[in-house]
């Protein structure tokens, strides 16, 4: 077991199986009115850890997604389904893959066409475009297509968007919409941020632009009641892929969050750190054993109840420049987790 998951989910791990039994967490609670969507970007290409899924990782998460009960969706159906509040069914997995590197084609995608599970990939145009051999190429991409995947937009560069500007993203981005037009006759309407960064401005520009939904990179499952300009998905690489952790979170449920503060990821000097605060669904009992773990903390933070439902989640410890998250746990019953994830971007990091 990692040491971050240890702190994430260990401490509750003998509360949650007595509450479980005891505390009226039932089947109405773990409805699934949403979905887990994963994030990979590189298959068996161990020279890059931090972005790569090792081989007999991705073969054991494969199999115990076949042998497990879930149901397999396209993003593009999970996307009606949240604009529409449309049931899911239990268990709903989404596999995302960023970036379009060559191994997508060569290794990620036949694992997965084999299993009859589906895939979207996020492009970002400049890359391809270049001829990298790390990369796709727009054959390869077309093939794909042809073959069921779905493709995304990520941006032309990959830029950071948010440190780059409004009027740099725009450009960005409208330069890769007009390489997708040119070279699969038709501009993507599903939209992954590059390094999962993004301001309001950011998603004010992403829906002028017409994309129906976007997607961020820190971790907890979608459900309607989120932003849709805004989602989580779970990154799964050679560190967060051990199959502890991709058997906790495959199994999550979103919980149900309202009147989110503050309103703006990007946290200047005088606001970080910041004080989270969301108002729990009432049909969620068992709210005092919910821990929220600041990445950067190395402890839960401490909570304080507003009121039953009301949650404001403090700490003293500012985040370090770059990115931030939290991520907020509870036992929902049946041996599954409420997860509720929160970004936060502090500007003035040297850009990786």
């Amino acid at each position: 077991m990692s040491s971050i998951f240890k702190k994430l989910v260990a401490p509750l791990l003998v509360m949650g199986l007595f509450l479980s039994e005891f505390t009226g967490l039932t089947a109405a609670a773990c409805a699934d009115d949403g979905a887990v969507i994963l994030l990979y970007h590189r298959f068996g290409e161990d020279k890059y850890p931090s972005t790569n899924i090792r081989l007999e990782q991705l073969d054991a998460q494969i199999a115990l997604l076949k042998a497990g009960g879930y149901h397999f969706m396209a993003l593009s159906e999970a996307t009606k389904r949240l604009k529409n509040h449309t049931a899911f069914p239990e268990r709903t997995i989404v596999i995302t893959i960023d970036d379009a590197y060559k191994s997508v084609a060569t290794v990620g995608w036949p694992k997965f066409k084999a299993a009859g599970i589906p895939i979207t990939v996020f492009v970002s145009t400049d890359p391809v475009d270049a001829g990298s051999s790390n990369y796709m190429s727009w054959d390869d991409i077309r093939t794909l297509e042809a073959e069921g995947v779905e493709i995304g937009h990520h941006s032309a560069s990959h830029l950071h968007m948010v440190a780059a500007g409004l009027e740099a993203s725009l450009a960005d981005i409208k330069k890769a919409s007009a390489r997708f037009k040119e070279e699969l006759g038709a501009v993507p309407s599903l939209f992954a941020y590059p390094y999962g960064e993004y301001s309001p401005e950011l998603v004010e520009m992403i829906k002028a632009e017409g994309f129906e939904i976007a997607f961020s990179q820190y971790s907890g499952p979608v459900a309607p009641w989120l932003n849709r300009f805004t989602l989580p998905r779970f990154p799964v690489n050679e560190r967060y892929g051990n199959m502890e952790r991709f058997t906790l979170v495959s199994k999550t449920l979103a919980l149900p969050v309202s009147d989110l503060i503050p309103t703006n990821p990007v946290l200047a000097e005088k606001s970080n750190p910041p004080i989270l605060g969301f108002t729990v669904d009432s049909n969620v009992r068992g709210l005092k054993v919910l821990a929220c773990y600041p990445n950067h903390l190395g402890r839960a933070a401490d909570i304080i109840f507003a009121s039953p439902h009301r949650i404001e989640v403090r700490f003293d410890k500012p985040f370090p420049k770059g990115r931030g998250r939290i991520n907020c746990t509870m036992p929902a019953g049946k041996g599954r987790w409420y997860w509720f994830g929160q970004y936060y971007l502090i500007p003035g990091r040297a850009l990786d």
